[in-house]
C-alpha cells in the first residue's frame, strides 16, 4: 500500500482505526502523519445511515463510538468532503475478483461510495479474497484490492 503510486499522489487519505479481524491501519495512519498527508476517519451517524469523515491528527481526537468502532471527536476535529479524499481504504471481511466486498453490515460503505470520485482501495489477507461473493445492485465494489500476494485492479 505505502509503496503505490496512489498512495505516493495522494494529499489526503480516508481510513478507518481497524479492530479485529480487519488489517492494522495504525501504521498506515502514522507513516500519513509522517509524510505531511491528512489523515480522515469517518464516523457513524445510525439515524441517516451515513458516514462522515473528519481529520485527524492524532489519537487523542478519537473516541469509543458507534457499534464499538473508534471514531473521530466531532468537536476536536474538521469535517472533510468525499472530494478532498484521494484515496478511500476500505475496510471489509471477504472480497472477491471483482472488487466486491462484503463488510460488517449496515451499507454505511456503499451509500457513501456510491459518488464518491476518487480512488477506492482494500487491504486483504489472500484467504480473504474469493472468486465471486453475491453482490446487490446497491454494492459499490472497490477499484483495487491489495494482498500480500497480489494487487488486484478493476
Amino acid at each position: 500500500m505505502l509503496a503505490s503510486p496512489e498512495w505516493k499522489k495522494a494529499k489526503t487519505i480516508g481510513i478507518t482505526v481497524s479492530r479485529d479481524p480487519e488489517w492494522n491501519t495504525k501504521m498506515i495512519m502514522e507513516k500519513g502523519w509522517k509524510q505531511g498527508k491528512k489523515v480522515c476517519v469517518p464516523k457513524c451517524f445510525p439515524a441517516k445511515k451515513e458516514l462522515q469523515f473528519y481529520e485527524i491528527d492524532g489519537y487523542h481526537q478519537l473516541e469509543d463510538g458507534f457499534f464499538d468502532l473508534i471514531e473521530p471527536i466531532p468537536e476536536k476535529t474538521d469535517k472533510k468532503n468525499k472530494e478532498e479524499m484521494d484515496v478511500l481504504i476500505v475496510p471489509g471481511l471477504i472480497f472477491d475478483r471483482r472488487g466486491y466486498r462484503i463488510g460488517f453490515g449496515g451499507g454505511y460503505y456503499d451509500r457513501f461510495l456510491s459518488d464518491f470520485p476518487n480512488q477506492t482501495i482494500s487491504l486483504a489477507s489472500s484467504f480473504q479474497v474469493r472468486a465471486t461473493i453475491p453482490a446487490c445492485e446497491y454494492d459499490i465494489p472497490v477499484q483495487q484490492i491489495i494482498t500480500e500476494n497480489e494487487i488486484l485492479s478493476f
